[in-house]
């Protein structure tokens, strides 16, 4: 197992995160049962940024996507985090490749140490500035800035795109004439590395140290992927010597679920 280290840096006060946009998650249900397979049915149909507004919106009730998708990512990322921990528990269990020596990599990471690490941030704020007698305001980026993008040609329209949409001026540049100077460019960095979710790795190969990026949304698309196909085949088993439906069994427990499995294979 390679070493992991996950930086949480010191909370400040002043430097809180103001998070009274996010939906109450006290209601948030864990993605099983039935839950788990409207997510997985729902979620295979999706484009790839839609599907962890799919699962968000099935696991909170009332769950809206149109307000989850204007969420900054690190908001939305903090959600994902909370319904991992919820519905698959409180490790986020990794694998890769050594990209200096391509060893295989399997690493785990506590959930709590990653929304920690979020919520620590100076986040999810915009920054504001003045230069050249013009007014700054640099906002986060948001999942509908992020599949706005997808339509630019190609790397660079998009990451214009994504600034375009990001930056209000005051008074405004004449249309088409955005100014991306030094100051803007460092600006939309700053706040958008609030969104990151990263880790510290030290092969047991090369004892190489990489800094992995990790897709929150992808991961648990991943996990409830699998889940969700090794519930249909509990179903199948079942309602074949049972007769049950799909419903009754995906209503039950996993325990008892798991108690029948073992009596039919005895």
């Amino acid at each position: 197992m390679p070493n992991v280290v996950v930086p949480i840096p010191a909370r400040d006060a002043a430097n809180e995160v103001d998070r009274a946009t996010l939906p109450d998650t006290a209601g948030m249900r864990p993605l099983t049962g039935e839950l788990l397979l409207t997510a997985w049915e729902e979620g295979a149909s999706a484009p790839d940024l839609r599907r962890a507004l799919t699962m968000l919106s099935i696991a909170l009730p009332g769950g809206d996507q149109v307000q989850l998708s204007a969420l900054p990512l690190a908001d939305r990322n903090l959600l994902l985090l909370r319904l991992h921990e919820l519905s698959f528990g409180p490790f986020l269990n990794v694998f890769g490749v050594c990209p200096n020596c391509a060893a295989r990599l399997e690493f785990a990471v506590r959930v709590a140490e990653m929304a920690a690490l979020l919520e620590s941030k100076p986040s999810a704020r915009a920054v504001t500035w003045t230069e050249a007698g013009r007014q700054y305001r640099m906002r986060p980026v948001t999942t509908d800035d992020l599949i706005a993008s997808l339509d630019a040609a190609d790397v660079r329209p998009a990451q214009e795109l994504l600034l375009e949409r990001c930056l209000e001026v005051s008074p405004p540049h004449e249309p088409g004439r955005l100014s991306a100077t030094p100051t803007v460019l460092q600006k939309f960095e700053q706040v958008q590395a609030t969104t990151e979710l990263s880790c510290a790795i030290e092969c047991p190969g090369c004892s190489e140290r990489e800094l992995l990026d990790l897709d929150i949304g992808r991961f648990l698309w991943a996990e409830v992927r699998t889940a969700a196909r090794r519930l249909l085949g509990e179903i199948h088993e079942l309602a074949s010597a049972y007769g049950w439906s799909e419903q009754a069994i995906a209503g039950m427990g996993a325990d008892r679920r798991e108690a029948y499995l073992e009596m039919v294979g005895a």
